[in-house]
């Protein structure tokens, strides 16, 4: 059986770290590992990382100063022995037969990538959500690789990009392509990751199985309002846009690429409306303006252009019309519909 290394980075999880730690030691066989990154905690997370290790020989604990979830994970790898390695989250759960399943994959195939489908729970609307691969499939050369991406559903989109949680990747293949997370992003790292593997993965085996549950909380960094979302959201564009230029398959995918991207500028520039955003008035005034100049406005017009809902249209003859004041009017709108339950 091949080796894994499980690598969690570890932050102020007290209240969730057992359950995740647990569900993965009772699958671990007894030459894999499960790497705790106690990146700077201040709770008692740290304490139960050095816990952990004392009664199982399988768990590894390192505490470093916090630098963040990509520190962590660089960190992991680089202390890992695995012949492939996993990167989970510290507050998620595992479903019983994940490693059982992707270790008959890799004994068998040995791909660069392992992929499933995961259960995503958002604690605060008491909703599930089912991604996952279509179906399960060996992807074995640059062809099938090419025509898979050619045109792919967005939930196979997510599965392979959006995620790193749900895969397990080879250590070598990451160790020989120097792919490692960019410190420089709080936010999408995994994505940029995930472009940079898939533009030198020779194979990828995916299972449409949602082994993983991946849990949506009212603190995590997914829900948190970015200062700054031009910055991060134009390096995800670029890297999503070189994975297709790449494979020579942009142009027949720009539009779809372009109209995903423009939701999530949009979501960005919604989110002064969020609970989340500590700006006043004066500084909202002045995010919107930097919004409204960058790049990513090109990507919200061309999303509201055509995501077929009729407020959409409103927004952007508002938009198109009186500019920051036709944006301030909306999230006014916006603002009075969420508290009223509207979506």
């Amino acid at each position: 059986m091949k080796k894994v290394s499980v690598i969690i980075p570890i932050y102020n999880v007290e209240k969730y770290l057992n359950n995740m730690v647990e569900c993965i030691l009772s699958q671990l066989q007894q030459d894999d590992e499960l790497l705790l990154i106690d990146d700077g905690s201040t709770d008692k997370s740290g304490a139960m990382c050095d816990n952990f290790a004392a009664r199982d020989e399988r768990v590894q604990v390192f505490h470093i100063p916090n630098g963040g979830v990509s520190n962590a994970r660089n960190f992991g790898l680089l202390n890992a022995s695995g012949e492939y390695v996993q990167f989970a989250d510290s507050d998620d759960f595992i479903e019983p037969d994940m490693y059982a399943c992707f270790s008959e994959i890799v004994n068998t195939y040995h791909p660069d990538i392992v992929m499933c489908g995961s259960l995503q729970i958002n604690t605060g609307r008491g909703t599930n959500t089912v991604v996952a691969p279509s179906m399960e499939t060996y992807l074995s050369n640059r062809d099938q690789i090419t025509e898979y991406l050619n045109g792919i559903s967005l939930n196979d989109m997510k599965c392979l990009i959006h995620y790193i949680w749900n895969k397990w990747y080879r250590r070598d293949f990451l160790m020989n392509n120097k792919l490692t997370f960019s410190s420089d992003l709080n936010l999408g790292e995994d994505y940029v990751f995930n472009c940079t593997a898939a533009k030198v993965m020779k194979t990828l085996y995916m299972v449409p199985n949602t082994y993983y549950h991946y849990f949506i909380r009212g603190n995590s960094l997914v829900s948190a309002f970015q200062p700054e979302p031009w910055k991060s959201r134009q390096i995800l564009f670029d890297a999503h846009k070189s994975l297709y230029k790449f494979y020579d398959i942009w142009n027949d995918n720009k539009n779809a690429i372009m109209l995903e991207e423009g939701k999530m500028c949009f979501a960005a520039l919604r989110s002064v409306n969020s609970q989340r955003c500590k700006l006043n008035c004066k500084e909202k005034t002045e995010f919107l303006k930097k919004m409204s100049e960058s790049k990513q406005m090109k990507l919200i017009i061309f999303y509201l252009k055509n995501s077929g809902k009729k407020l959409h249209k409103i927004w952007l003859f508002l938009i198109c019309t009186f500019g920051i004041t036709g944006i301030q009017i909306m999230l006014l709108v916006d603002y009075i519909n969420k508290k009223k339950g509207v979506k």
